[in-house]
């Protein structure tokens, strides 16, 4: 979203620009600094009324939208709102220019900057909606991702968006019931009041907002028969915000300071699954549609409302949150994409056979560029990743497969406890995402996520297509397998890599078929290529140097799995550094012990 001008802002911006221009002129002599400070003085002066002004203004026109145009229970009138929209713009043009960092002399508590921030959300959520058309909600993959990661909005000065917004400037604040607050214009929204969020109050204001969450049965309610109690997913997707362990199970510690009676203790805690429809008001001759039949039926709502839990949508899991930067390409036009992809292959490279007979070694080689390695973050638990594994298996027919592109489909362990437990995902693999948010090569943690040589990737989600690169040189890498044995060296060409590095190997499993029986893709037969099913890792010791690289070796167990069946295999050993994820180089090939005979 670009930023709007309005003339009752020139003034402000005029003087701000005057201070900046008076701040960095150089003194001449300590008479022009005195002067110089007076000057500045009162300059800063005129501009913090003015923008003390301003923001009066602003909150005056915010106050005024939500008493027009929402009702008791919450639900905005889009439409009435987008005929009148003059005194919302005005509160985005405000956000656009004024924050903490920005215009600090307008923040003088933490509970002023928490309540601006909510009151700043909301009012950029609710313009959007209008901005968008007032869609009927954001109830798939790509809706979700073009309103939260790729709508950019524009808060005092700095282009961001609502998910980052969220994650990595209201969360950090550390105040849970904020998330009682924030409302995305969405149905199982918490309840929008008709009223501003003000620092004087704030924090009875939000005691009574969380109150009022667990009093509602679309956010909370008890299923005695079955000994179970549901509450909304929001709990779900921020846990760490609630509790310091970060597990579910210890949710009931938070909820029970808000319930007159507490949950018992043998009760299982479940989620009830996310209604992303846009939260409008009836239009008149039209009946509303109760929520309680979707808390009702909350295990069939999944069905036609699939949660996808991922860093692209409005919440995520380890954030439990995460990220992707610009414009979606049309969902019609990626759909056909991956309409075109290839089936599996089904013949079988025959020059990398092992003799066993003989025992002669099977031998990985890579060049001295560095090789392009393409990895999936996926789960059979995640309803929106089949397309973006269905797009990775048309590789599996690319003339450029291990020479010059490694693809890598790593199962993440988080979404299991949804209702069905991955059998490929691992926690190592979890680890592994995460760690590229650590070292900040991605902005967040969500399936389907793509790393391309060891940064976020988002191309998949704009439809395009792997871009082209001049590989730069890393160092040959070479495996020697023998004896159910890997022996591995790396000529570093890089010598600004750290000393310490840890040598990778995964068996790649190509053609496995599952059929799942609950969760998001209950009753899908999913297919998988370039699946890790079993993994091993070493770390390397330095075998000297010479003038041009340090040397590596290292040995590791060759990776197997026995009681899957694949069509195909494939072996991938690749090296980073102990600290980064990143590959610095990789050699790979299908390998042919223990494929399924075709």
């Amino acid at each position: 979203m670009k930023p709007r001008r309005f003339p009752q802002f020139g003034s402000v911006l005029a003087i701000i620009l005057s201070m900046l221009l008076l701040y960095i002129l150089p003194a001449a002599n300590s008479s022009q600094a005195s002067d110089k400070r007076r000057i500045d003085y009162s300059v800063e002066t005129a501009a913090i009324k003015e923008l003390k002004q301003a923001y009066r203004k602003a909150s005056q026109d915010w106050e005024y939208v939500l008493q027009h145009y929402v009702d008791d229970q919450g639900r905005t009138d889009f439409k009435g709102l987008s005929k009148d929209i003059a005194p919302l713009e005005n509160v985005i043009n405000f956000i656009s220019f004024a924050s903490p960092e920005m215009t600090p002399g307008l923040f003088d508590s933490p509970q002023s900057v928490m309540a601006y921030y909510i009151n700043s959300y909301n009012a950029l959520a609710m313009y959007g909606v209008i901005e968008k058309g007032i869609p009927d909600g954001f109830t798939s993959f790509f809706s979700r991702a073009a309103f939260f990661k790729f709508r950019d909005v524009v808060i005092g000065g700095k282009v961001t968006n609502l998910y980052d917004f969220e994650n990595d400037i209201i969360r950090p604040l550390n105040e849970p019931r904020a998330h009682f607050a924030l409302n995305c214009m969405v149905k199982d929204c918490p309840r929008l009041p008709q009223t501003p969020f003000y620092a004087e109050t704030l924090d009875d204001t939000l005691e009574q907002a969380s109150r009022e969450f667990f009093e509602s049965k679309k956010h909370f309610y008890f299923d005695d028969k079955h000994k179970r109690v549901y509450v909304s997913e929001i709990l779900d997707f921020y846990t760490e915000d609630f509790v310091a362990s970060g597990k579910a199970k210890d949710l009931p510690q938070y909820i029970n300071q808000y319930l007159v009676e507490p949950i018992p203790k043998n009760y299982k805690l479940r989620f009830i699954d996310y209604d992303w429809r846009i939260n409008a008001q009836p239009e008149q001759g039209k009946v509303s549609i109760s929520t309680n039949s979707d808390v009702d039926n909350a295990s069939s709502q999944s069905a036609k409302n699939p949660i996808v839990k991922a860093a692209l949508t409005l919440h995520s899991n380890e954030s439990k949150a995460s990220g992707l930067a610009h414009t979606l390409a049309s969902e019609s036009a990626l759909l056909t994409t991956l309409s075109s992809t290839p089936l599996l292959a089904t013949d079988v490279a025959t020059d990398v056979l092992i003799n066993e007979s003989t025992n002669t070694p099977f031998i990985l080689t890579s060049t001295p560029n560095q090789t392009t390695v393409l990895e999936l973050y996926t789960s059979q638990g995640c309803s929106s990743c089949p397309p973006a594994e269905k797009w990775i298996s048309r590789f599996v027919e690319s003339d450029k497969l291990w020479t010059e592109l490694v693809p890598i489909n790593f199962h993440v362990d988080y979404w299991d406890y949804l209702g069905w437990k991955d059998p490929f995902a691992d926690s190592t693999f979890s680890k592994r995402q995460r760690d590229y948010k650590r070292v900040g090569k991605a902005n967040t943690i969500a399936t389907p996520g793509f790393a391309l040589n060891g940064r976020a990737w988002n191309g998949w989600f704009r439809g395009q297509s792997l871009p082209n690169r001049v590989a730069p040189l890393s160092g040959a890498l070479h495996a020697s397998v023998q004896n159910n044995i890997v022996d591995v060296s790396f000529n570093n060409i890089n010598r600004s890599t750290s000393n310490t590095l840890v040598v990778h190997a995964a068996l790649l499993g190509f053609g496995i078929e599952t059929s799942v029986k609950r969760g998001e893709n209950a009753g899908r037969k999913l297919t998988h290529d370039f699946i890790v099913v079993d993994y091993e890792n070493a770390l390397l010791s330095s075998n000297g140097d010479n003038a041009h690289a340090q040397q590596y070796v290292a040995s590791l167990p060759l990776p197997s799995n026995t009681h899957i069946k694949a069509k195909k295999h494939a072996l991938v050993v690749w090296v980073s550094d102990t600290n980064d994820p990143s590959p610095l180089q990789v050699a790979a090939s299908w390998w042919l012990q223990g494929t399924e005979s075709m």
